[in-house]
């Protein structure tokens, strides 16, 4: 619960995009966008509590890139 409430309020509403392996525990990695604008918002691992929140200039290249 804890943990989904703290993607709230640093992503807002989201979707999952994708999962890779977490560079910090091994676990399962979760890349959210947003939901309507499809620019990528950040990275989270739900086991150790990783999360990275993308700065708006750096997201918005890379998803001129893909």
């Amino acid at each position: 619960m804890y943990f989904e409430l703290l993607l709230d309020a640093l992503f807002g509403p989201r979707e999952a995009i994708h999962e890779v392996e977490c560079s910090v525990c091994g676990f399962n990695e979760v890349y959210y966008r947003d939901r309507t604008t499809k620019v990528t918002l950040g990275r989270a691992c739900q086991r150790c509590n990783f999360v990275q929140k993308f700065d708006s200039t750096s997201t918005q290249h890379r998803n001129r890139l893909t």
